[in-house]
């Protein structure tokens, strides 16, 4: 009875709404309608399994998609003595949602040939020994191809089944570039008609430093993430889920990894913690997370080391901090000492240039979400960004709050930032009974629809965007891509 009403009490505080340079194209190669040939690589949150989807492909009779986990050069086929069962995914329904398993475009089953005796959730044909066949090898066979797809349809969506390593995340520096996996379209002959990878963005702004100079933040689409701090390092779902962590984990990268691969706007929520000696942490709802100070540390690592501008976003101060602002006074106190010179002075307001910024040698903006505290701190804190929530707990409501509140912006006159939060929000009964199945479902059942969503429609004059488990949509890759096409790229 006790855990239950923890339980409720939780859910009662959940927080309200709980390719550039990706694209490699190797040759003109298009589709039926004559468009260029994408790829993108991205990773489901429920599985940790590696994505592949891709547009405008020809999908004719002997087109591959091959996940290496090397860059390749070549393809070509090897005869070997056996070969591994072919694997289909069967197509099924989940609150009129498709299982994180099926296609994401709507199609039909899509073959899945695990290549080393790799099995995934699907229905595998009998394992019987298969008589001597021709088989795909990359690089001469020295780089290890781990999936082949069979593409059926022009646009598809899909999970393959490999699982990936977020110690391979770990290991980046803010130099890093391609890692992991590398996913190539090839045709009947190996020729290699478009690739891309698994690939950080840890230096976007200051790499097109003088095509963006002239912009402000709001002429940008930056990428985001909803309760940034809310992550636990070295967490595996599948071993260590619990009811709490369905409901309170956001992020699988920490603070320093979601920057890395080009995350500019964090969703910081402040709790104050009294009986600890740190007494400033994250929090989810009333779930304690992260200690302020660690994130901090991150953020002025990454951007001592590069330069970037990250807008950090205070907002909703959960726990702790009372009616009164004597909290809030302490909170301002401890964001001054511990980001000092960093702290973006906001004599230059939102209308400042990103060259602005740059002249000044600061580089994180504090968008703090009380104005009452604002007024007070004239030469420390930004107004915090306007977060449009749809608190909606299903993609058909997620799509019409994300379409209305872009057809009808009046912001977008403005140049405060603005952010869509492009996530869905269990109710307080929907946690209590587990009704989704937690929030790395939910975000597996529309981060593939937001990342269409934005790339195909709603990206031209997207500001800010922010999503539950990044890595499962296309949101960076799409944002570099608008931006790229703001500079007259």
């Amino acid at each position: 009875m006790r855990q239950l009403q923890l339980v409720f009490i939780l859910a009662l505080c959940i927080c309200p709404a709980i390719w550039a340079q990706q694209l490699d194209t190797l040759a003109p190669e298009s589709g039926p309608d004559g468009r260029q040939l994408k790829l993108w690589i991205t990773i489901s949150a429920r599985k940790r399994f590696v994505e592949i989807s891709w547009k405008n492909a020809p999908a004719r009779d002997g087109d591959q998609v091959l996940l290496t986990i090397q860059d390749p050069h070549t393809f070509e086929l090897r005869s070997v003595p056996t070969g591994t069962p072919l694997a289909g995914f069967a197509k099924s329904i989940d609150n009129d949602n498709e299982s994180e398993e099926s296609s994401g475009s709507g199609a039909d089953p899509v073959a899945f040939v695990p290549i080393h005796g790799y099995t995934t959730p699907g229905t595998l044909a009998k394992a019987d020994a298969i008589p001597a066949r021709q088989q795909w090898v990359s690089n001469g066979g020295n780089n290890q191809i781990v999936a082949a797809i069979q593409p059926s349809q022009s646009a598809q969506w899909f999970t393959t089944g490999v699982p990936f390593d977020y110690a391979l995340s770990r290991n980046l520096t803010t130099h890093s570039d391609c890692y992991g996996y590398w996913a190539s379209y090839s045709d009947d002959h190996g020729r290699i008609l478009a690739k891309t990878c698994i690939r950080a963005h840890p230096r976007w702004m200051t790499n097109w430093h003088s095509g963006l100079g002239d912009l402000r933040l709001r002429d940008l689409f930056i990428p985001g993430t909803h309760d940034s701090g809310s992550y636990r390092p070295n967490f595996d779902p599948l071993l260590r889920e619990s009811l709490v962590t369905k409901y309170a984990l956001t992020q699988d990268d920490d603070i320093r990894g979601q920057l890395l691969h080009g995350v500019r706007y964090l969703d910081i929520r402040v709790g104050f913690y009294r009986p600890s000696e740190e007494k400033f942490f994250i929090y989810h709802g009333i779930t304690k997370q992260r200690p302020l100070k660690e994130v901090i540390q991150q953020v002025k690592d990454f951007v001592q080391e590069t330069n970037e501008i990250v807008i950090f976003g205070l907002k909703e101060f959960p726990v702790g901090f009372g009616k009164n602002l004597a909290v809030h006074h302490l909170l301002v106190a401890y964001l001054r000492e511990q980001f000092g010179d960093f702290i973006v002075h906001p004599s230059l307001t939102w209308h400042a240039t990103l060259r602005d910024i740059w002249k000044r040698q600061q580089n994180v903006i504090l968008a703090y979400d009380k104005s009452e505290v604002v007024q007070q701190y004239p030469d420390l804190l930004f107004n915090g960004v306007d977060q449009r929530w749809g608190n909606v707990q299903s993609w058909p409501r997620l799509e019409r709050h994300l379409r209305y509140i872009n057809d009808f912006d009046v912001s977008r006159f403005s140049s405060r930032p603005v952010v869509d939060m492009a996530e869905l929000t269990p109710e307080t009964w929907d946690v209590i009974l587990d009704k989704h199945g937690g929030l790395r479902k939910m975000a597996d059942n529309v981060n593939w629809r937001i990342s269409q969503l934005y790339r195909e429609e709603l990206g031209e004059h997207a500001n800010i965007v922010a999503a539950d488990f990044i890595r499962g949509t296309t949101l960076v890759e799409t944002a570099l891509e608008m931006n790229r096409k703001k500079m007259g790229h």
